[in-house]
């Protein structure tokens, strides 16, 4: 424990300054790499992206150019995370890239480690859908035919596409025979154009014969009975509204009482597309960035920790410069009572001359109440003290006293006037506003250099007698431009011996004491300087 409090010892305030600088230099050094190394991460993922839209464009103006046969190739070289699967999550064998699994890997572990990614990857984006490659996938459908044929034997056939008769009804052909069937339906195609159904997802049917009449309504159902195919019926293609549905089961009610109804069976390929889902996560820089606010607010936290410390550095060399001049202002002021009473106590020891008796009591009672005067004021310096209504005029009358009697015996000829009538009472403290006014007369003498020198204190009342304004001005030196904002702090001091506190006390008892205000109003230097001060004035009927 001992060794550890020695080792703490070897850290002085100005060694752990310096660590803490070093420490942010550091810091600063480091978030500048990192911040590089994201950039560095977003340009490489930008050159990806512009290689693929490149290889796009080539292959749009040029589909057979050799380098961009494959657009696949292109877009595995983006850092981009992705898995690639079906619809139920199955990824698809070697379309993921960027997760950590090799392409190539098949097992079951892999697999289930994919499917836990696109979990993942599915919690922050949304995977996007896209068509896979188109397969055939054959169909058989049972259609129902409706229809209200002109007559029943007019012949009529119905194929597919590919030529497969599905259904014949011509008197003269035997149904079994195909080849003279078709021979019909050629003939029947010469006379008038076959009737072609079509859709999306649906099986397609010609009808041959029936374009050769005026008028020959079809309704085609699916097993369901939902309408796929009509014509005819007073009802458009494409209509698909409640109204449209209704004629066509009025229609399919007819037929079926009064027309003629059958079946075909359809056989046929259809183009399947099925659906793959594009599943990917953020880029690694992304998670890098994410990380950035946290740096910051450790950044911002050492930086509050650094403001802190110095902070309480400036407090703690106010706190010191405050006790130092305290102590300084306290001796200051007990040494001049009892120098003088200890230069009486040996007058009086050496010579008991009832001349020298009868004027040393008063001197004497002068100073026991100076020494008084001085506890009492530091007494209430340390607590809140009562305010009582008292003229401010009688508290400057005592300091121009105090100050024209001892001033002769400085050696100096400087003039004290003052000025001021009528000023209302105020609620304050008899010995800390006489101290404070000291201050500011024992500041202005200190700033007179020359021997004739002038300070006069003016007072005067607001328009609305709300307040009291001192203005303590003297014909000194000055005080230059660029200290002006500093006088009232503890610690600052422009004399050689001083130890700043004198102007701070004032500060401290006007404003914190009095709810007054005090400020340097005016400095010119060897011109004039100008202390003003502020108190609130008792109101008459308060007095």
């Amino acid at each position: 424990m001992a060794g550890t409090k020695k080792w703490l010892h070897r850290f002085t305030p100005g060694t752990v300054k310096a660590i803490i600088f070093i420490i942010l230099i550091g810091v600063a050094i480091a978030i500048w790499f990192y911040t590089q190394l994201i950039f560095d991460q977003v340009r490489e993922f930008q050159k990806s992206v512009v290689r693929t839209q490149v290889a796009i464009y080539v292959n749009i103006i040029d589909p057979t150019a050799p380098d961009v046969g494959n657009l696949f190739d292109y877009i595995k070289d983006s850092p981009l995370p992705r898995i690639i699967s079906d619809e139920n999550n199955n990824p698809i064998e070697a379309l993921w890239q960027n997760v950590g699994i090799h392409p190539d890997s098949t097992d079951e572990i892999s697999y289930n480690k994919l499917r836990n990614l696109i979990n993942i990857m599915d919690e922050v984006n949304p995977p996007e859908s896209f068509p896979s490659s188109p397969r055939l996938e054959h169909r058989s459908d049972t259609l129902s035919v409706y229809e209200l044929s002109p007559t029943q034997i007019n012949p009529i056939a119905i194929t597919d596409t590919l030529g497969t008769i599905l259904y014949s009804r011509i008197r003269t052909v035997d149904p079994a025979d195909t080849l003279k069937i078709w021979q019909v339906i050629k003939r029947m195609d010469a006379i008038a154009p076959p009737l072609l159904f079509s859709k999306d997802y649906e099986p397609s049917i010609v009808f041959h014969g029936v374009n050769a009449r005026n008028k020959w309504p079809i309704l085609i159902l699916k097993q369901n009975g939902e309408p796929v195919y009509w014509h005819d019926v007073n009802v458009a293609w494409n209509d698909t509204s409640s109204a449209g549905k209704e004629k066509l089961e009025a229609f399919e009610q007819h037929t079926g009482e009064r027309g003629i109804v059958y079946t075909i069976v359809t056989d046929y390929d259809e183009i399947v597309y099925d659906t793959w889902l594009f599943h990917y996560g953020d880029v690694a820089f992304l998670s890098w960035i994410a990380w950035l606010p946290v740096i910051e607010f450790v950044v911002l936290l050492i930086l509050l920790s650094v403001g802190f410390i110095g902070f309480k550095n400036i407090t703690n060399a106010e706190q010191r410069s405050i006790w130092v001049g305290m102590a300084k202002e306290t001796a200051h002021q007990l040494g001049t009572p009892i120098s003088s009473l200890s230069g009486w106590l040996e007058l009086l020891k050496s010579d008991r001359d009832d001349a020298l008796v009868e004027k040393s009591i008063p001197e004497m009672e002068y100073d026991v109440e100076r020494l008084t005067s001085v506890a009492a004021r530091f007494s209430s310096i340390g607590s809140i003290p009562e305010l009582k209504p008292i003229a401010l005029s009688d508290v400057i009358d005592e300091v121009l006293d105090y100050y024209r009697a001892r001033v002769p015996r400085m050696g100096s000829s400087v003039s004290i006037e003052g000025h001021y009538k009528e000023l209302r009472q105020i609620m304050g403290s008899r010995e800390l506003l006489n101290w404070a006014f000291e201050n500011l007369v024992k500041n202005s003498l200190a700033s007179i250099e020359s021997g004739d020198g002038v300070i006069t204190i003016t007072g005067s009342m607001t328009k609305d007698f709300s307040s009291i304004i001192l203005d303590f001005s003297d014909n000194g030196k000055g005080i230059p431009f660029v200290d002006q904002k500093k006088v009232m702090r503890p610690g600052f001091t422009t004399k050689k011996r001083g130890w700043g506190l004198g102007l701070n006390l004032v500060k401290r008892i006007v404003e914190d004491y009095h709810d007054g205000k005090v400020f340097l109003l005016e400095s010119r230097p060897n011109i004039s300087t100008t202390f003003r001060v502020i108190l609130p004035a008792v109101k008459k009927n308060e007095v």
